[in-house]
């Protein structure tokens, strides 16, 4: 170093430390701390690179470990992003600007060289640059994340429905269990549209543990008879009590726990298809309807070829939609498949990147009641899905030549109307949301006909390997009373299970010198009626 002229200051930059403030800038632009790391400045340097990591890290536990935090996080997106983006630019132009000066502090901003200051210039300059174009994107994401977990307003005739005070809100997901969510098509055509009837009404179930889903469609028409809560189609409950009352009453009519709900109405989900550049759908049969209805309530042909074909948001609508030419029941199917596609659809491509802006377009349109801190599991999940791995279904009438029924008819001049039976209703529903638990332990079965005909135990096995229990054999036994009996205790799950499944109130130890290979046995005496699920409810 450089002895100073007396009576002259030095000019010298850098006379307790080497480097240079230029470079040492540049660095501390790459990561705070680096520069003073490079000037041989440690403590500090240490400092500036560890604090912010450890401060997201505190973060990220809070968020990942506390729902309440997570949720928080989520619903205040924007807000968050914001200070984030705002305190990290502050910390980094300081830590930038102490690099540059060095240990002399802010008298090391004189005596420079131009160039010098030209690159702190533009170091700065990038900086600010980098920090507003990714601020710009996350904070489109933030407004997607607070608009998507917004919860949908009453609709203008739920005034008059129940109170929103009175219905129970759904217990939250563990994460493990299955997870069903409600989604209702919304049948809102103009602003003066206040019928807001669900056009659509889907049940979404997940099955964490097995990474299975399931569809199943409930028909506009079915008639719900709640006194006091409500008596009418099921396709009015938004109308009459928002979401949460359509919830409420899937879960009466399913017998199960639906854990949220997803809004969807007729521009959002073209739009969305639109973005998603179309999706692909094989028509089984053509299809031709005369008076489709339209956005200003008229009335169009519609005509859709039969085959393979990539389908704009606009036409994908119209084939989920008409109910012309065809059953409400090939509708609903025709909706899963179109779901279907979306979901193969928006796992690939670059859809993500662009999917901010849509929802930004989307506005309103889109809302869901689900917790925000499950977003991601919920995400993985559903794209680690095989498409094979999701069964699809809908509440079908009875009198028909469909597979199953459970619903019946009620066609005269007061209105067509879809009556509910229970007992089958019950049944679906067992197979469809079956309980994951069971099929993750994949208990071996035995299921043996003690005093009752071949016929009964071997409905029985059928029955409840539609339930994914794993039936190892029906077999015969002497004539005694319905039991299920466990012998391999790492199956107690199933083995209770079961016995709930046979309507007893829990299994059983097998007797020592039983030498079945199976570790449940599910004995069908002479006292058996039935499964639980045969009960009308």
């Amino acid at each position: 170093m450089r002895p100073s002229t007396p009576g002259r200051r030095s000019l010298d930059p850098e006379p307790a430390e080497h480097g240079s403030g230029s470079l040492a800038a540049v660095l501390s632009a790459l990561l705070p701390g680096l520069g003073q790391l490079y000037r041989g400045r440690w403590l500090r340097g240490a400092a500036l690179a560890v604090a912010p990591v450890g401060a997201l890290a505190a973060v990220a536990a809070l968020a990942l470990g506390v729902d309440l935090v997570a949720g928080a996080l989520v619903r205040s997106a924007q807000l968050v992003v914001a200070i984030a983006f705002g305190g990290g630019l502050v910390y980094h132009l300081a830590a930038i600007g102490d690099a540059f000066v060095g240990r002399r502090g802010p008298g090391g901003l004189a005596g420079r060289r131009p160039r010098e200051y030209l690159a702190l210039a533009l170091v700065v300059l990038v900086l600010v640059a980098t920090y507003g174009t990714v601020y710009r994107q996350s904070s489109a994401w933030a407004g997607l994340a607070t608009k998507l977990f917004t919860p949908a307003g009453a609709p203008p005739r739920a005034a008059a429905g129940p109170s929103q005070a009175a219905l129970t809100p759904p217990p939250a997901w563990s994460g493990t269990e299955r997870l069903n969510v409600l989604v209702l098509g919304i049948d809102s055509r103009g602003p003066t549209d206040a019928d807001l009837n669900t056009d659509t009404m889907i049940v979404l179930t997940l099955d964490p543990l097995n990474r299975t889903a399931g569809m199943l469609s409930i028909p506009r028409d079915v008639y719900i008879d709640r006194p006091g809560v409500f008596k009418e189609k099921i396709n009015a409950a938004y109308a009459f009590g928002g979401p949460d009352l359509s919830r409420r009453l899937v879960e009466d009519l399913l017998g199960l726990t639906i854990h949220g709900y997803g809004l969807l109405d007729f521009e959002a989900f073209t739009k969305i298809v639109d973005a998603a550049g179309g999706v692909q759908v094989d028509v089984k049969r053509p299809l031709r309807d005369e008076a489709y209805p339209t956005a200003a309530f008229g009335v169009q042909r519609l005509s859709i070829l039969a085959g393979p074909q990539l389908m704009r948001g606009e036409t994908a609508l119209r084939y989920a939609r008409t109910r012309h030419g065809s059953t409400d029941y090939d509708r609903a199917a025709r909706q899963q498949d179109v779901i279907g596609a979306l979901r193969a659809r928006l796992a690939g491509g670059d859809l993500l990147l662009r999917l901010p802006a849509i929802m930004d377009q989307v506005g309103p349109a889109v809302r869901t009641s689900f917790d925000p801190a499950n977003a991601l599991p919920v995400a993985r999940l559903g794209s680690a899905i095989d498409r094979g791995a999701i069964r699809a279904d809908v509440l079908y009438p009875c009198g028909g030549d469909f597979a199953h029924c459970e619903l019946k008819e009620q066609n005269d001049p007061g209105g067509f109307y879809l009556f509910p039976v229970p007992a089958r209703v019950a049944d679906l529903v067992a197979q469809l949301f079956y309980d994951p638990r069971v099929k993750q332990e994949a208990a071996l079965v035995e299921v043996r006909g003690a005093g009752v005909k071949n016929e009964v135990a071997t409905g029985v096995s059928e029955r409840i390997a539609a339930r994914a229990y794993t039936v190892l054999a029906t077999t015969e036994a002497p004539a005694g009373r319905t039991a299920v009996l466990v012998r391999n205790q790492a199956k107690r799950h199933t083995a209770d299970a079961l016995a709930a499944q046979l309507g007893l109130k829990g299994a059983t130890p097998l007797p020592a010198g039983d030498a079945t290979g199976a570790d449940v046995v599910a004995v069908i005496g002479t006292d058996y009626r039935g499964l639980a699920s045969d009960l009308g409810r």
